[in-house]
């Protein structure tokens, strides 16, 4: 039975692939997350989900997007809505 020792050279490479690798896949999201705004008004809401005012008050009376209201000031989690999305997503059909 043979062992595989990997040279210095060799492991810096690997390390480096998978930094790199984990960069790719992860500071995108990550930058996006940390620059966004947590909280949104309506009227953000709806030029992010291409809605009218009263499409985001029938999501709002039929509880699939959660707010908070303070008054008469209404805001809606980003990531809320985000999972609102990602609930609805239809898959693609794949023809046979």
């Amino acid at each position: 039975m043979h062992a595989y020792i990997p040279t210095k050279d060799d492991l810096q490479q690997l390390i480096e692939a998978a930094v790199e690798r984990t960069m790719q896949e992860c500071l995108p999201d990550a930058i996006r997350k940390a620059t966004r705004k947590k909280w949104l008004t309506t009227e953000e809401t709806m030029k992010l989900l291409k809605c009218s005012r009263r499409h985001i008050q029938y999501l709002r009376d039929t509880e699939q997007l959660p707010y908070v209201q303070n008054g008469r000031t209404i805001r809606y989690d980003i990531d809320e809505i985000e999972q609102l999305l990602k609930t609805h997503k239809v898959q693609r059909r794949v023809n046979s």
